[in-house]
């Protein structure tokens, strides 16, 4: 979370947005943005794991979504996506940034 508030400058440049959604309720969002010293951009819910299912990312058996990264266009197309993204990997998300300006 914290890159991604570090590069949120270069995702403004591309004219993109960035919404960061987990399977946790909205009220641990809310204290987790908080610890972090607040966030540039909003967290999103997936509490009923709608979205991890649409995008083939929910582990049923584990009740979590995997952590994965999808870059949309501006007709809503998938152009990028990265469905085993590590957080500790700076590559994973210069692959990110490079799909944003394309």
């Amino acid at each position: 979370m914290s890159t991604w508030r570090g590069d949120f400058k270069k995702i403004q440049t591309a004219h993109a947005s960035l919404i960061a959604l987990s399977t946790d309720q909205t009220y641990a969002q809310r204290v987790f943005k908080e610890s972090l010293g607040g966030l540039p951009y909003e967290l999103g819910s997936d509490w009923m794991r709608t979205v991890a299912q649409a995008y083939g990312v929910y582990d049923a058996k584990g009740g979590f979504a995997q952590r994965s990264v999808f870059v949309l266009d501006r007709e809503h197309r998938l152009i990028f996506q990265n469905t085993t993204f590590q957080a500790g990997n700076r590559e994973h998300y210069d692959e990110v940034l490079n799909a944003l300006v394309g």
